[in-house]
């Protein structure tokens, strides 16, 4: 019982120290500017004003080399999935390009900006700038490769036929069937109980489906279709974009369905 409690105030502890760190960078950022900036380039000042921040909010959990093996890391998921993630090994869970790809940059600030439910608080008051800044530096220290620009992913708008109904959950259903996932999620979505491995061989459970709150890749339509369409690399979710070409807008389907666990 006592080292529970330990264990507890240590976990407090790194998350009240981040969020605490998380409203630094805004005057680090003007002293920065301010002074030792002025004799370097533009993109320079953002990598180091963005190493600065990481160095503040970041370092704790992803350490600093970013192998994901920072102080506070050990109390994330010290035997089992997730993990801070290892930016060195160019394993990305949340990008908008196909399964084994890097992530755009854009993924990077999204990830950053939102957060993951229950693992990483958002970091939106860095605003745009700061955001921008941080994801470069993890760029040009870390993942060391240039990131993809666009993606060849084919997304199709959530209007018209594929806007949520009744009709279009029933043919989610179907869908849910037959591309296997009760196999993992179970048939009524909860998941089927049985611990799968990520690619750092540690247990993961299957994400229970009639809990939107903790999707990682984020809750609105629109990011449940890109978890479906690019799957979530270093675990055994796979990308669906091969299973859905010529018919992408039927993923809106199997979205719907989804969602529509999360009512029940």
């Amino acid at each position: 019982m006592a080292r529970q409690k330990l264990k507890m105030s240590l976990i407090l502890m790194a998350i009240l120290w981040t969020v605490v760190m998380m409203a630094v960078p805004t005057s680090a950022t003007l002293f920065y500017h301010g002074h030792e900036a002025s004799n370097l380039p533009e993109q320079e000042v953002d990598i180091q004003m963005g190493k600065t921040i990481y160095s503040m909010s970041c370092i704790h959990c992803h350490g600093v080399q970013g192998k994901g093996d920072g102080g506070a890391s050990i109390f994330i998921g010290p035997y089992s999935h997730p993990r801070s993630n290892d930016f060195t090994a160019g394993v990305f869970k949340f990008r908008s390009t196909e399964s084994g790809h890097l992530p755009m940059l854009a993924d990077l600030i999204r990830t950053i900006r939102e957060g993951i439910p229950g693992i990483m608080p958002s970091f939106r008051n860095l605003g745009e700038e700061g955001l921008l800044q941080v994801a470069s530096y993890l760029r040009e220290a870390f993942i060391q490769r240039e990131l993809p620009t666009k993606t060849t992913i084919k997304y199709v708008d959530h209007v018209g036929p594929y806007t949520y109904s009744i009709e279009s959950a029933q043919r989610g259903k179907n869908l849910y069937r037959e591309m296997g996932c009760p196999t993992c999620h179970g048939d009524n979505g909860k998941g089927s109980g049985e611990p799968l491995l990520d690619i750092r061989n540690l247990p993961i459970m299957p994400a229970d489906l009639t809990r939107p709150e903790t999707f990682g890749n984020g809750i609105p339509h629109e990011d449940i279709y890109r978890t479906i369409m690019t799957g979530l690399d270093g675990t055994p979710m796979p990308s669906y974009s091969d299973a859905f070409q010529g018919r992408e807008e039927s993923a809106w389907d199997l979205v719907h369905y989804i969602l529509s666990l999360g009512e029940r």
